[in-house]
């Protein structure tokens, strides 16, 4: 089954929640899976979509809550 607009718009609210409210948080794709119910397809799919808007990063398989890196200042 195919989610609709609606389901993907709230899994993918609960899955920035989760890891904006938990900033310690990390998950494998098939503990994703696991934690928010639904499939390998649709749940990549958001995880990526999420990485490429930075909400989240992925390395090394796990994906964590994106912090961006303070900029750094050339020595004068």
């Amino acid at each position: 089954m195919t989610p609709t607009r609606d389901r993907i718009e709230s899994l993918v609210m609960q899955i920035q929640t989760a890891f904006l409210e938990n900033p310690m948080l990390s998950l494998t794709l098939p503990a994703a899976q696991r934690r928010f119910g639904m499939d390998e397809v649709t749940c990549a799919g958001l995880l990526g979509a999420l990485v490429d808007a930075q909400v989240i990063t992925k390395r090394d398989g796990v994906y964590q809550r994106y912090v961006p890196r303070p900029a750094v200042r050339p020595a004068a």
